[in-house]
């Protein structure tokens, strides 16, 4: 796109948010803001690791266990609880208790997917996956509860290794609630997780790779949640601005699981980026949950905004700041209170929730804290799943999203309020993350879920030129394929517990999502799409040093309209891995060529095939291209090897074979013309022992 065409767009912006304005701009809520101050500290660990040679390692490894492991669920703070005093000010703040402020359905469709295949499949070991990945100039980066997978960007994995794997070398015993992000200012990946769930040695831990090769090393942080043992800390969230690596947990007892506080950690980044000693600042605010640090896409700009969920019954969040030098950080909480021009509910009435073709187990959608929050142009812009009608009984789940204003004299003003919602009840809206490109185009991907319809993956999208608070119709990326439903014994048919929408460094324009699907046999699924809010095809080379440039934002009104459901557009999903060989192979025959297929099939290639117990008659070999064992057997007895095939998007099946080597003669050789024959006679070797388990 030419920068005329893009000024041009940006004019129609500006008028229309201008007219907009003329109705009435929303008063903010007055509250004192709380200032915090914090502790100094350096990360308990520090250790680096090469992800190629970790995932080289481990598979070669000895198999890890299929551990059936369930992520806790998102710990909430009670219903109605208030994070922080305000008084309402001004005669504007009346707020709509129902979804009153739909127009007429958008005319225009979200464009299709300029790419799309998949992310990663489900292994089979953990719920729920707590979808998160990032794009760089060159690669692609998922990280989930069970695996980290890098992949070019047409989605060919490179290297993969078990979540817990990538963070071994700091010693802790697990790994869940990853987030990652490409810092395209620095140019490096930025990783982090929580351990230690319910746990005495919970602790935060935080990544950043070297260099823009994800694939190469990685400077791996390891900080204690409490010292003391008493407190865990659930639901880690990432975000990341010029001078910091800010990560929040929600604080709970290891006994009795009840909430303590909320707790915000300010790393140093050019400590961290420097593989330094993990410096950071604690800070302990008297009020909080979930407070969501901003992807900043500024590279100049040191304040680092925190937004929450405040009262959905007062349409609120709250809008924290973190300013100040680096190791002198002072945290005001209540800077300011957004007010949306529609209220909505923050919990199911159920567990489980949201319903899906084909069954009548429902799914679990959590609750209302912010899934994404994104800095761009002097604005905020943030989304989340919330519950409707505002009053009763909730029916329905809807994604919501926001943009607000952090500059001077307007700091916590909505320039825009919207919602992707069906208030038929048809349709629900879960998990939703945002992307914003230097346009100020948006794309918001998410869940659909419905009576008629599996779980799927879908996305809309809005210009900046569209009229204020509306997003274009939305379109599906990946259909669901078939009900689901693994609780792993629990009853709560987990899903979540987030997503990831990013905006592509190599143009700044493009952007992609990174969605959780239904696959079949109750296996979820992720699906990659890459879409121009224009429509356009990108003509930008990837470069590892291209960065956003940043475009400001003018102000607008709310006006929510809703949004129709996306059309499922089916994309096949690959079978299941397997090794279909017989666990007893083919005999082999001492001097006589052996080729025995192993029968790997489905997942996704190429496969790495590796032995990893027992072993193979003298003389035979595991050919991994081929996918089978072949060559001489010298040796007659039987072997148990077992085979272990990982597939390109991590997943692993393994198995237990027997094959017995028989002795044959020369006469046998001769007659044959399938033996190797030495000076005119079979060439046999000394007997190894028969049982090699």
């Amino acid at each position: 796109m030419t920068s005329i065409t893009q000024r041009i767009r940006q004019l129609i912006f500006s008028a229309a948010i201008a007219f907009a304005g003329v109705g009435g701009v929303q008063t903010l809520a007055g509250a004192a803001s709380v200032q915090v101050t914090g502790t100094a500290g350096r990360a308990s660990q520090h250790t680096s690791m090469n992800f190629k040679v970790a995932a080289r390692e481990e598979a070669l490894g000895p198999m890890p266990l299929n551990e059936h492991r369930r992520i806790p669920r998102p710990n909430a703070r009670a219903a109605g609880e208030v994070l922080q005093s305000l008084e309402i000010s001004g005669e504007s703040q009346a707020i709509s208790q129902e979804q009153t402020l739909s127009s007429a359905e958008p005319s225009t469709q979200s464009p299709a997917a300029l790419s799309s295949f998949e992310a990663l499949a489900d292994n089979g070991t953990v719920i729920p996956p707590d979808t998160d990945g990032a794009v760089g100039p060159n690669n692609l980066m998922v990280a989930v509860n069970s695996q980290v997978v890098i992949q070019d960007r047409a989605g060919t994995t490179l290297s993969a290794v078990a979540i817990g794997g990538f963070w071994s070398s700091l010693g802790v015993p697990d790994a869940f609630d990853p987030h990652v992000i490409y810092d395209p200012y620095g140019q490096r990946w930025i990783f982090s997780a929580a351990s230690g769930e319910d746990s005495a040695s919970a602790a935060i831990l935080v990544g950043v790779s070297q260099t823009a090769d994800p694939t190469g090393g990685w400077n791996l942080y390891r900080v204690p949640v409490d010292p003391s043992g008493a407190d865990w800390g659930d639901y880690s969230t990432l975000g990341f601005n010029k001078k910091w690596i800010v990560v929040q947990a929600n604080l709970f007892t290891v006994s009795g699981d009840a909430f303590v506080k909320s707790v915000v950690w300010a790393f140093d980044k050019a400590d961290l980026y420097a593989a330094g000693t993990g410096k950071y600042t604690v800070l302990k605010p008297s009020s909080g949950f979930t407070q969501l640090p901003a992807t900043t896409y500024d590279p100049n700009l040191a304040t680092m905004y925190l937004l929450e969920s405040d009262s959905g019954s007062a349409a609120k969040l709250r809008l924290d700041t973190l300013t100040g030098a680096v190791g002198a950080e002072v945290l005001t909480t209540g800077v300011a209170f957004p007010i949306g021009s529609a209220a909505w509910q923050s919990f199911s009435p159920t567990l489980n929730f949201a319903p899906q073709l084909g069954s009548a187990s429902l799914i679990d959608t959590d609750d209302d804290r912010l899934l994404s929050c994104v800095y761009r142009d002097g604005s905020l812009w943030a989304s989340h799943t919330v519950y409707l009608p505002a009053t009763g009984t909730p029916t329905r789940t809807a994604a919501q999203w926001w943009q607000i204003n952090t500059a001077a004299g307007s700091v916590g003003q909505v320039q825009q309020f919207g919602r992707i919602d069906d208030p038929t009840g048809a349709n629900f809206y879960a998990y939703p993350s945002l992307a914003v490109n230097h346009n100020n185009d948006v794309m918001m991907g998410y869940t659909q879920f419905g009576p008629g319809m599996y779980p799927s993956a879908g996305y809309s999208t809005r210009l900046a030129s569209d009229a204020v608070n509306t997003m274009e119709a939305g379109a599906t990326l990946k259909a669901g394929e078939a009900a689901y439903f693994k609780d792993f014994g629990t009853g709560d048919n987990r899903w979540g517990d987030f997503s990831s929408t990013v905006v592509d460094p190599v143009d700044d324009t493009a952007m992609w999502t990174i969605q959780e699907y239904a696959g079949r046999n109750n296996m979820w699924g992720l699906w990659w799409g890459e879409v121009n809010a224009d429509g356009s095809t990108p003509t930008a080379t990837p470069t590892s040093g291209t960065t956003p440039a940043p475009i400001a934002t003018p102000t607008a009104t709310p006006i929510a309209t809703s949004t129709p459901a996306p059309t499922p557009v089916p994309t096949p999903t690959p079978s299941p891995l397997q090794m279909s060989a017989p666990a007893i192979l083919p005999n082999a025959h001492t001097t006589v060529l052996y080729y025995a297929s192993l029968g790997i099939s489905g997942g996704r290639p190429p496969y790495r095939v590796a032995m990893i117990a027992g072993r193979l008659p003298p003389g035979l070999m595991v050919d991994h291209p081929a996918g089978a064992i072949t060559g001489v057997a010298i040796t007659q007895g039987t072997w148990h090897p077992t085979i272990r095939v990982i597939d390109a998007a991590g997943n692993r099946v393994h198995k237990k074979f027997s094959l017995t080597v028989w002795h044959v003669t020369a006469a046998y050789c001769k007659r044959t013309l399938l033996c190797r024959i030495s000076a005119g006679a079979a060439t046999f070797g000394m007997a190894y022992p028969n049982d090699n388990d």
